[in-house]
């Protein structure tokens, strides 16, 4: 519950979580809300020129280069980041959700949809207004941990999502279906985001430290 403009409302999952890191500018910005008889209606910053990521790297062949996909990882991993220490789980990493500004390189994380609290056990439900698996329609971004024990970390979960993201960037495909070879460390780190056991994954820190990153 909280209070809005002088009334005490319920605010949907989704906006009380962009309001936790709405101020982060690798976050899209949420500007105003209203509410309406069914449903509430959010008013979103729309920089401009400014395409998803899916977009931009089909536009270019779906093969963008180490330096610009180590590049994007990077503004992704920090926007994370800070989203986990605000206690807020996106769970629906993927290109589609991700806008590129065209003038400066810069990313934006958008759609909190399918997000809740962080929290450090297991997860064994999608709750908030997600009312599908965040893989409705991208089987490839489910985790294995999901399918043979119906539970999931969040934080292994998004490193994982991050993996499949950089692999189709890069490679032009989803992981598995392909067999296109990557340079060594550039591969290291997409096979350690793509463990198939959690613990073994690195954490959004880790990601960093790999040397194609730096």
């Amino acid at each position: 519950m909280q209070i809005v403009r002088g009334k005490t409302v319920k605010l949907p999952r989704e906006l009380l979580l962009m309001q936790r890191v709405g101020t982060y500018v690798g976050v899209i910005q949420l500007l105003d809300f209203f509410e309406l008889p069914n449903e509430y209606l959010l008013v979103l910053e729309r920089p401009e020129p400014c395409p998803d990521l899916f977009s931009y790297a089909r536009d270019r062949g779906n093969r963008l280069d180490e330096d610009q996909a180590t590049d994007f990882l990077r503004q992704l991993v920090q926007t994370l980041q800070l989203c986990h220490e605000r206690g807020v789980l996106h769970r629906d990493v993927k290109p589609e959700n991700i806008l590129v500004q065209l003038d400066t390189g810069d990313l934006k994380l958008l759609d909190f949809g399918c997000g809740c609290d962080l929290q450090d056990s297991v997860y064994s439900t999608f709750s908030g207004e997600c009312r599908w698996p965040k893989w409705w329609g991208t089987p490839h971004y489910t985790p294995p941990e999901w399918i043979q024990h119906s539970g999931y970390r969040g934080v292994p979960d998004t490193v994982r999502s991050l993996g499949v993201l950089l692999f189709a960037i890069t490679c032009g495909d989803l992981p598995f279906q392909t067999d296109e070879e990557i340079v060594q460390d550039f591969e290291d780190l997409v096979r350690d985001c793509l463990a198939h056991n959690p613990k073994v994954r690195p954490s959004l820190e880790g990601i960093l430290r790999y040397t194609a990153m730096r």
